[in-house]
């Protein structure tokens, strides 16, 4: 649940990642902000493996991205699958095709 949505505010409008302990977000054309929760145990194998494999899948999402054709096909592939874009399209693909 977020902390607060921001609305027609041009300083945090469009505004995203971490100020201070604030976590700012946009989805679906608004911005929101969320207070950081602090970590209470170290990561896991699994987790700092699964990090990993989303740092890569983002990685290869923004390369793939900057070819045009290849930006179409990821948007059809969001529409198609009920994705909020042609980026969230592609990091879902990257993940699983590994």
């Amino acid at each position: 649940m977020p902390m607060a949505i921001v609305r027609n505010n041009i300083i945090t409008q469009g505004l995203r990642g971490k100020v201070g302990n604030l976590v700012f977000r946009n989805r679906g054309g608004k911005t929101t902000a969320y207070v950081q929760s602090p970590r209470k145990a170290p990561l896991t194998g699994k987790q700092k493996a699964a990090q990993l494999r989303f740092s890569l899948a983002v990685r290869k999402a923004v390369n793939a991205l900057k070819d045009a054709e290849t930006r179409k096909k990821f948007k059809k592939m969001a529409v198609r699958k009920g994705k909020e874009s042609a980026y969230s399209a592609a990091i879902s693909y990257f993940i699983k095709k590994g």
